[in-house]
């Protein structure tokens, strides 16, 4: 197991892709706490972790704010004893036309998304250096990578995560905790449920992956677990891309690819 014994931090975990990380960071042998906003959909969380026969609690709290931060620290090594790493993946998706965006909408997502990645980050990192091991996994996105228009800021707090992590890994790893993101492709969530429930959509969001299909929480859940454990042991300030290889796709869909008169779309 891949993580066995080990004491994980998994924000955003009621849902989605943090709820894959927790069940699949169980799986390979760690105890959970599961840090979100929404408690009755944690609990469900909590009861596939113990499932796996893991030891599991709910962290009620609002990442962007840094006394939520610092309790949920307090809380998981009251619990647990220590932490050894922490997956960062609350986020909160708000659309809208940058000239129309609100100043509440951007503050809102750049709070949960960015802040708060920092100041959870922060708090559980202080305890990785004390004892000189450990490891810092953001969530970004494809969006992170290329723009993400209509999505508000999401695309900013997504770059903003890549640049976050390289920085902590820069700072960190030469005192035992690494820091790395994970960008996810197109994935089926329970935040983007709505949009793949239209078939035309689901059908052509897929047809812009090489491997023609979206991605499933649990393939990124997978990626997580790998950087949380020692089998990462030098990967570190990276950004790790899972898409399908979407975001290197851009040629597939550029009109007109062809060289002495023969298609390269035939």
């Amino acid at each position: 197991m891949m993580l066995k014994g080990k004491k994980i931090i998994v924000t955003g975990g009621a849902s989605g892709i943090g709820r894959a990380v927790c069940v699949i960071a169980a799986r390979e042998g760690a105890d959970i706490a599961v840090a979100d906003i929404n408690p009755e959909m944690a609990e469900e969380t909590v009861a596939l972790v113990r499932e796996q026969n893991r030891e599991a609690m709910i962290v009620e709290m609002d990442t962007s704010k840094r006394l939520d931060a610092e309790r949920m620290v307090k809380e998981t090594v009251a619990a647990f004893g220590t932490i050894d790493g922490i997956v960062c993946g609350a986020i909160k998706l708000v659309p809208g036309k940058l000239e129309e965006l609100p100043e509440e909408d951007w503050d809102m997502v750049m709070d949960i998304g960015l802040k708060g990645y920092f100041l959870c980050a922060q708090a559980a990192g202080r305890i990785m250096l004390e004892k000189g091991s450990g490891s810092i996994v953001f969530l970004s996105s494809v969006g992170g990578v290329q723009a993400y228009n209509g999505a508000g800021a999401y695309s900013i707090s997504k770059a903003g995560a890549i640049m976050l992590g390289k920085l902590f890994g820069v700072e960190w790893g030469g005192r035992g905790v690494r820091a790395n993101t994970v960008c996810p492709g197109q994935v089926r969530t329970p935040m983007t449920e709505a949009m793949f429930a239209d078939p035309t959509i689901a059908a052509g969001r897929a047809a812009v992956v090489p491997m023609g299909r979206v991605g499933k929480p649990e393939e990124i859940a997978e990626a997580c677990v790998f950087l949380l454990s020692d089998r990462a042991s030098y990967v570190n300030a990276d950004a790790m891309q899972v898409d399908g290889g979407q975001a290197e796709s851009k040629m597939m869909h550029t009109p007109g690819r062809n060289w002495g008169g023969k298609s390269l779309d035939d």
